[in-house]
């Protein structure tokens, strides 16, 4: 198995972590990088592309994206839309000893709520929570053709894809969660996802496409309050690609009486902040 889709969950601060990245939205090609302490960003751009655009054409975006930004080396992560993954929840009372029987644990509790092959997924997961009656484990899972497909595009410009994961998950290395109950909200082209803290641990993940910005996160605040006995959240970290959003973040706040705030660092457009997570970016110097 490639190292794919979420290492950074199974091993939060790699050394060995590329420090570009390239991802791919509904919309978008996004290349960010970053120097070798993972303090200062390197350079950053975009380029639109067009939903299902044929092969040649995405590799002259990517091609054209890294050459304006300076991209050196020959390793890059690969940052790939929600849709792309499937997030989970998994409880056990204990783990098998190897990774391989732990990914075959992992697949067979699985196996009934995928909408895909399971056996040939890949997987990665973290201990997200002990507890005195067993673990619980945060999950992704993304088709091997998924993946396949975007590590071999970077393999005909001659660049390893040495770790992908999915956008949220990677956007989430930049949140420093509080102790109190936090909300964090991430507004991409083609849908919204809510990921809930408590105590500083995901408990919660969602993810919702073609619905209003209120429609897709209410939901999630009452899982929280009927299932997760939570009683009021402190604040909402908010992450949106989409330039128009603000009048929608300004209603949902008002509606649900969460305050919301930007995602850190916030001088930085929050459309490149996903790839900058997914390298690590430590961005405390930078405010």
């Amino acid at each position: 198995m490639t190292k794919t889709l979420t290492d950074s969950i199974v091993q939060l601060f790699r050394p060995q972590l590329p420090q570009w990245a390239c991802e791919f939205t509904a919309r978008h090609v996004i290349v960010a990088g970053v120097d070798a302490n993972r303090s200062r960003i390197q350079s950053k751009t975009a380029s639109e592309m067009a939903i299902g655009a044929d092969r040649d054409r995405q590799k002259t975006v990517v091609r054209d994206l890294l050459r304006a930004a300076s991209f050196k080396g020959s390793e890059i992560a690969v940052v790939i839309p929600d849709e792309s993954a499937r997030i989970a929840f998994v409880t056990a009372e204990t783990l098998p000893k190897t990774l391989k029987e732990q990914h075959t644990f992992i697949r067979w509790k699985l196996k009934k709520s995928v909408p895909f092959d399971v056996d040939t997924a890949q997987v990665a997961f973290r201990v997200v929570e002990t507890k005195s009656d067993g673990l619980e484990l945060l999950v992704a899972l993304s088709p091997r053709e998924v993946v396949e497909r975007y590590e071999n595009l970077m393999e005909e410009l001659d660049i390893h894809a040495g770790h992908v994961v999915p956008s949220t998950l990677a956007a989430l290395n930049l949140v420093n969660p509080p102790a109190d109950d936090m909300l964090f909200v991430k507004i991409a082209p083609d849908c919204v996802t809510t990921t809930v803290f408590q105590n500083r641990h995901v408990r919660f993940y969602r993810r919702v496409a073609e619905l209003g910005l209120y429609e897709s996160v209410y939901p999630t605040v009452l899982y929280y309050q009927d299932k997760l006995g939570g009683t009021a959240f402190r604040q909402m970290i908010v992450c949106s690609y989409q330039p128009d959003s603000k009048d929608a973040v300004a209603e949902l706040q008002e509606r649900i009486g969460i305050p919301a705030q930007a995602l850190e660092p916030r001088h930085v457009e929050d459309i490149y902040k996903p790839a900058l997570g997914a390298v690590h970016l430590s961005w405390a110097n930078l405010i």
